[in-house]
């Protein structure tokens, strides 16, 4: 089940300075705040979670996606640096995030599935992924990554998937029935329930996002000083023009 949130609000954004923003339906702009460090949306889009450095160890975080300004809460802290964790809500929840190690390749880590048992979070698998932050499908309850060769994938903790060869960034729509991901030259908007794929020339995307509407994909594209926000229309295949940032989109939200 998918839970909308904030219905004023068309989009949010992240930008390199590590600030939020909201884009409203009719148009403005408004600052959010500054989220949490290398966040990373939840399953049920409940909560953003993210990371605090402590010396060696890093704590893991969460707090309410949105206006809510409560404090965040402490979900665990363990050894190594970690980022882009994201929650999945369940009786037993999850937790997966990329982990940093020394012996992996400039730009990977290892993908790490925790969940929590009683009070406490137990590591249940790992694998190599590159550096991009992965994605729960709330349906299927599978995660979606890139692998360390740089191959989109899924898994669901005892098989996996490979979705297309090569992939630098991703993201997953709201009911999971479809997948966009970008490979420097294009976006391939993927239906996972028939295999049919639309293709759109992009160059120096950033970031990607599904809308709350299934034929509504966000990405982000850099050009110099020239950082902007386009929505592609699947129904129509139109581009428009959605915002325009003084710095980088790093994330949509």
């Amino acid at each position: 089940m998918t839970i909308n949130i904030l219905s004023p609000y068309r989009v949010f954004f992240i930008d390199e300075t590590e600030k939020m923003w909201a884009v409203l339906k009719d148009g403005r702009v408004r600052v959010v705040g500054t989220p949490l460090s290398f966040a990373n949306i939840s399953a049920l889009r409940q909560d953003l979670c993210g990371v605090e450095f402590d010396g060696e160890h890093t704590i893991v975080l969460k707090m309410p996606f949105g206006f809510s300004g409560q404090e965040p809460k402490k979900l665990f802290r363990i050894f190594g640096y970690c980022y882009y964790p994201t929650l999945f809500e369940a009786k037993h929840p999850k937790i997966a995030l990329l982990k940093a190690d020394l012996l992996n390749k400039v730009g990977t880590a290892d993908l790490v599935v925790y969940q929590r048992a009683r009070i406490r979070f137990h590591p249940q698998f790992k694998l190599s992924a590159r550096i991009v932050p992965p994605v729960w499908d709330v349906c299927s309850h599978w995660l979606y990554y890139i692998t360390a060769k740089g191959v989109l994938a899924r898994t669901d903790g005892k098989m996996g998937e490979k979705i297309t060869q090569f992939a630098d960034l991703f993201c997953l729509s709201r009911q999971g029935s479809q997948l966009a991901y970008y490979d420097g030259e294009n976006i391939y908007i993927i239906s996972l329930e028939t295999g049919q794929t639309k293709k759109i020339m992009a160059f120096n995307v950033t970031a990607l996002g599904f809308g709350s509407r299934e034929d509504e994909l966000y990405f982000a594209t850099s050009n110099g000083e020239s950082h902007i926000i386009q929505t592609y229309n699947k129904q129509s295949e139109e581009i428009e023009l959605i915002v325009r940032s003084a710095a980088a989109i790093k994330m949509i939200l």
